[in-house]
């Protein structure tokens, strides 16, 4: 468990830092996480079906819901940036745009929704800035522990996606302190992507590993 949310965190590092440089392999890294971990969770409800059990069955679907993830991600990438930018949308609906005005109700969750529809149109339109924005957002998640194997466990046991909300405006304990660390980590990630593209590193990349750039066209391996 220990060294699945090592990796988690190693992962989100990668995602928030390099995101949007490293294209279509942040997209696939995206789609990979998903996957693995819709297939941690439903995986009780699937493999009894299947005549599957153990480590080893859920070992298969982890490893499966994450290819198929990657897999459809690179197959769809008109629409790879679209789905993750509906979640991020609908979580800043939830959890920045609701609070302002509502405390709960119907309304809560009609925002939540039409904010995840504004994201997902942002995403598929501005596919480079979005990549930048989502990979940063879903690596803060993962870099600042506000998401680990635990919490996927939770949601697999309660087959609710509820463990595995979190609130980004939540503080993190660091040293005795309480810091916004998912916060933190998203604007740096942001603003370091940022430099990544101003400052030509992505068309160095692009010299060096094969695929980064397909997802903004040429423009970036020119």
């Amino acid at each position: 468990m220990e060294l699945v949310n090592i990796g988690l965190l190693l992962a989100g590092l990668v995602l928030v830092f390099f995101g949007a440089a490293l294209s279509i392999y942040a997209v696939a890294l995206l789609g990979f996480l998903i996957g693995a971990g819709g297939g941690y969770v439903l995986a009780p409800t699937l493999l009894p079906a299947l005549g599957a059990e153990g480590i080893i069955g859920f070992a298969i679907a982890v490893l499966v819901g994450g290819a198929l993830g990657a897999a459809l991600s690179y197959v769809a990438l008109s629409f790879a940036t679209a789905i993750p930018a509906f979640v991020v949308g609908a979580y800043l609906g939830l959890y920045v745009i609701t609070p302002i005005f509502t405390s709960g109700g119907l309304i809560k969750w009609l925002v939540m929704i039409v904010a995840g529809i504004v994201g997902s149109v942002i995403g598929f339109a501005l596919t480079k800035y979005a990549l930048m924005f989502i990979t940063a957002f879903i690596g803060s998640a993962l870099a600042s522990t506000q998401v680990q194997m635990g919490d996927f466990t939770a949601a697999r046991e309660s087959l609710s996606p509820e463990p595995i909300l979190f609130d980004p405006l939540a503080t993190t304990g660091v040293f005795g302190v309480e810091v916004p660390l998912f916060g933190v980590l998203f604007v740096l990630g942001v603003l370091s992507q940022i430099g990544l593209f101003k400052l030509g590193w992505v068309a160095k990349f692009a010299t060096i590993v094969p695929g980064v750039g397909s997802v903004f066209g040429s423009s970036e391996e020119s």
